[in-house]
């Protein structure tokens, strides 16, 4: 039995990641030398390990849908950074009970931050959260150029994020940032 042009895409896409290409480039390329941005994108989908019918749901958004019948030969790669930005190529992992803690502090950070989060950083969180980097989303939150708007809860928000802080182990700045939310939550204490 011959193989299928997705399977042979889709190895050609696991090969490519697997040799450190982005997502968005594999998918590009893909795109480009089938003609069909939505195989590409779901070999792409199949190659980072997301099953099938995920795969299949996240294509079928509307939005995401549209993508492919608003876009022609020559805008592969306009196509495949807006999938990625629509975390189409997104894998999501299993958290455990203590990662689920940390991502639920670092949840209510961001309800006490105020109305208005920075789309860059909402988008870039929800990314984070998504593949279980809960210490580069902590440690975004956790800026020293990092203001709580004037409607949020600077109380609520440094609170979470050293409780957050307290449950992460150290490395990668984690003990530098926690220190800074002990101060922040210092300087704005809630009541107790």
């Amino acid at each position: 039995m011959g193989r299928t042009g997705l399977e042979a895409s889709t190895d050609e896409a696991r090969d490519a990641l697997r040799a450190g290409r982005r997502e968005v480039d594999v998918c590009t390329d893909l795109a480009r030398r089938t003609g069909d941005p939505r195989a590409a994108a779901l070999a792409t989908c199949l190659a980072l390990g997301i099953a099938q019918a995920e795969a299949e749901r996240r294509l079928g958004e509307p939005a995401v849908a549209s993508l492919f019948e608003e876009f022609g030969a020559g805008e592969e790669e306009d196509v495949a950074v807006l999938l990625d930005a629509a975390f189409v190529f997104v894998v999501d992992r299993e958290l455990d009970a203590h990662q689920r803690r940390i991502r639920d502090l670092l949840g209510a950070a961001v309800r006490a931050y105020g109305k208005g989060i920075p789309s860059g950083l909402g988008a870039s969180l929800w990314r984070l959260c998504r593949t279980g980097d809960l210490a580069r989303a902590y440690l975004l939150l956790a800026s020293d150029r990092r203001r709580v708007r004037d409607d949020g809860d600077p109380a609520a928000y440094w609170a979470a994020l050293v409780a957050a802080g307290n449950l992460l182990p150290d490395g990668d700045g984690i003990g530098d940032a926690r220190e800074h939310c002990h101060r922040m939550a210092e300087l704005h204490p809630g009541e107790r």
